[in-house]
């Protein structure tokens, strides 16, 4: 081959997948061919197929998705290869950047898993609370403030006056003007339940899905942090786990440090039914949903996680971009849903590890610009 011959193979190749990606750019995607995806070929494209076919029902009426979706819906007693053929033959695989790098974040979530009942009695005594009467959500885009304050804020009226809402620690003394959609057990368990945004209620009358419908507008501050700063964990045990131990060992000291977090969240059941619903409106699919910035990253975007457990497990397979995460923020960033359960439980609250990831889009798809 000549030099020109070469020079005009790299070209062209330049300018169907983009050689070079801006280092100053929060975002950036370059598209790559389906043999960059490291063991695509051996994932299990069965185990998606469910969450695909979620996928596609909050996408139905995206004209983008029009091909991917019909051709979803004839899969359903496909083969893994064919199902992989499928989606090769829909879709473009992207690898994704911030500032010039692959690398972020992954750790994982799950859907906490709590004992409860619809009435109060001696055992289940601990509220869970829907959206109080009182609490107020002002979108400060339409309203005239005297600070130019732009966005949403959260509080309450007293006296004829806007003031912050009540924080954990008052609501947890005094109660509140809100309904209380269910009563559970474990104090423990409901402030982890605040932490995790949704779950399950297992009682009597069945499992009640729960999931995120407001908070008190505070700031969040992790437990974890919290309990580091006490000095009352041993050093390398701040796992979620561990951090659930010592509050269940130590009831009294768990209330007032569990209190040091002032956000407070409230609930709406959202169903007996299949998984809990994430941010894209669709139930999740454990291991095969993963919660995202969805600033960067669009809900319903197919990506392919390249990463690993806590234990250094390889973590290489097709995933959905269906929640989101109030500390889920940057472009390779992603929250892995682990189900529900124990052993859901123990993988997510320890898993923090690095990895990459690639967007997959519609073949008709413009290519999603730097920014």
């Amino acid at each position: 081959m000549s030099l020109l011959s070469k020079f005009l193979t790299i070209l062209s190749v330049c300018l169907l997948f983009g050689c070079t990606v801006p280092q100053n750019k929060s975002f950036a995607v370059k598209a790559v061919s389906y043999s960059s995806l490291p063991n695509w070929k051996n994932d299990n494209f069965q185990e998606v197929l469910p969450a695909l076919q979620a996928n596609c029902q909050a996408l139905e009426n995206d004209s983008e998705w029009d091909t991917f979706c019909s051709g979803i819906k004839r899969l359903e007693n496909a083969s893994s290869k064919q199902i992989r053929k499928f989606i090769e033959n829909t879709m473009t695989p992207y690898a994704v950047y911030t500032y010039g790098k692959r690398q972020g974040t992954f750790t994982g979530y799950y859907e906490a898993s709590l004992n409860g009942a619809l009435k109060q009695d001696d055992r289940y005594k601990y509220p869970i609370y829907g959206i109080p009467n009182d609490l107020i959500i002002l979108d400060t885009k339409t309203v005239c403030t005297a600070n130019g304050d732009t966005g949403t804020q959260v509080g309450r009226i007293e006296n004829k006056k806007f003031i912050p809402y009540f924080t954990r620690e008052e609501i947890n003394k005094k109660g509140l003007d809100a309904p209380i959609i269910l009563w559970v057990d474990n104090p423990v368990d409901a402030f982890i339940l605040h932490i995790q945004g949704s779950g399950r209620v297992e009682t009597e009358d069945g499992v009640f899905h729960i999931g995120y419908a407001a908070n008190n507008g505070h700031q969040f501050i992790g437990i974890g942090s919290v309990l580091k700063e006490a000095g009352v964990l041993e050093s390398g045990k701040s796992s979620m786990p561990e951090i659930r131990k010592w509050l269940n060992e130590n009831p009294e000291q768990a209330m007032e440090y569990m209190n040091k977090n002032p956000r407070y969240i409230f609930f709406k059941i959202t169903g007996q039914a299949d998984g809990p619903l994430g941010a894209l409106g669709v139930p999740l699919t454990a291991k095969r949903s993963m919660a995202v910035d969805k600033k960067y990253i669009p809900l319903g975007t197919l990506l392919y996680l390249d990463t690993s457990d806590a234990q250094g497990n390889e973590i290489k397979k097709l995933v959905v971009a269906q929640d989101v995460g109030g500390a889920i923020k940057g472009a390779v960033r992603g929250d892995f849903f682990w189900g529900y359960g124990e052993e859901a439980f123990h993988s997510a609250g320890k898993m923090k590890s690095q990895g990459t990831y690639y967007m997959l889009l519609p073949k008709s798809k413009k290519v999603p610009k730097p920014f």
